[in-house]
C-alpha cells in the first residue's frame, strides 16, 4: 500500500504492513473536479487541504467485531491538521461526526451495492478529544441489513487503540427506478 510521510509513525506502519488481509480501496469521491461518480465536494474542495485532512489511506480488512454481518470492515487512516480545530489542539465535534458519517456511508454503499444510500439517522458518542495535528484510525462495519436499510457501526481511535468517538447509523437505499 502506498503511504504518506505523516503515516511513517510506528503504529501506522505496523497496521499498513502487517495486516495481510488489508486491501486498499479508493476513497469515495476523491479525485478531480470533473468526476461524475459522487461529488463529495465537502471533502474534495474543503477538507482535503494541508490544514485539514492532510492525507488519507482507505482499506478493507477482516473484522474481529462479533456483530458484523460481513467478514470485513472498512478503515481510514487520516492525518489531520489544526484547520479542523473547535478548540486549539482538538478537532471540532462536527468533524468527528462527519468522518464517522463518511466511513459508515462507505460501508453502507458497499453492502447495499447501490453506491448512494442516504443517512437516515446517526448517533455519535464522544469518548475523548481527537487531538490536532494528529493521525487517527476510523473503522466501520455493517451490523444489520433489511430490505433497503443498512445499519453500520464505526469508531475513531488513536494509535494506541483508545476509542475517541463511536457511531451507529442507519442508511436507506434509493428507491428502485420505475420503468
Amino acid at each position: 500500500m502506498k503511504s504518506h510521510t505523516d503515516f511513517d509513525i510506528p503504529w501506522c506502519q505496523k497496521l499498513l504492513q502487517s495486516d495481510i488481509s488489508a486491501m486498499e480501496v479508493p476513497a469515495r469521491g476523491v479525485g478531480t473536479a470533473g468526476d461524475s461518480d459522487i461529488s463529495n465536494s465537502m471533502f474534495k474542495q474543503t477538507l482535503y487541504t494541508s490544514d485539514a485532512i492532510r492525507a488519507q489511506v482507505n482499506f478493507k480488512r477482516l473484522t474481529a467485531e462479533a456483530d458484523a454481518i460481513v467478514p470485513w470492515e472498512q478503515c481510514f487512516i487520516i492525518s489531520i491538521g489544526s484547520g479542523l480545530d473547535g478548540k486549539t489542539g482538538r478537532a471540532h465535534g462536527g468533524f468527528n461526526a462527519m468522518i464517522l458519517d463518511q466511513i459508515t456511508g462507505s460501508v453502507a454503499a458497499e453492502v447495499s451495492g447501490t453506491g448512494a444510500p442516504a443517512t437516515a439517522t446517526m448517533t455519535v458518542d464522544y469518548k475523548a478529544a481527537i487531538e490536532t495535528p494528529g493521525v487517527i484510525l476510523c473503522r466501520g462495519w455493517a451490523v444489520e441489513r433489511q430490505g433497503r436499510k443498512t445499519w453500520v457501526k464505526a469508531r475513531a481511535e488513536d494509535g494506541q487503540g483508545k476509542v475517541l468517538a463511536t457511531a451507529k447509523a442507519l442508511f436507506i437505499d434509493p428507491r428502485p427506478l420505475k420503468i
